[in-house]
């Protein structure tokens, strides 16, 4: 592999092309979307939801309003006195996760459907795993 003057990395492909070598990230349309509603959302069940569930791992908060029904979780866990202070067993647990954790999460259902689940990690990472795209999207923007 050379470097070009731009130092970024080539690679010669079949019949003696050069292409760029790049890592690539597939991306919905939908992703923006999505990111605004949670965005939107998350403040209105931080403001007004209920809290459901605080034990173990997760803490639930819930909001229900006419035909909405959101979910929120987060990570909810208190370490003994032994592992928060041991900076070793923290690295040996994060070395034991292959795939990047995303700890928070939203559900969202709109009369009685389930409309929007999305999971991100303080880092900025994302998982849409359900975005059913509909007129819903403007009505959960004007809550």
């Amino acid at each position: 592999m050379k470097r070009l003057k731009s130092d970024q990395p080539r690679c010669t492909g079949r019949g003696g092309r050069v292409e760029d070598r790049m890592t690539l990230k597939l991306a919905s349309s939908g992703d923006s979307a999505a990111l605004a509603i949670r965005d939107h959302l998350l403040l209105r069940v931080r403001e007004r939801g209920t809290l459901e569930v605080q034990q173990d791992t997760v803490r639930l908060i819930t909001l229900q309003t006419g035909e909405w029904t959101i979910e929120h979780w987060t990570p909810f866990n208190d370490l003994s006195p032994g592992e928060a202070s041991s900076p070793g067993y923290r690295h040996a647990v994060r070395r034991q996760h292959t795939v990047p954790d995303l700890p928070y999460g939203l559900d969202v259902w709109h009369a009685g459907a389930k409309v929007l689940s999305i999971l991100w990690a303080d880092d900025g990472a994302f998982e849409v795993a359900a975005f059913v795209r509909g007129n819903w999207e403007t009505d959960a923007l004007a809550l």
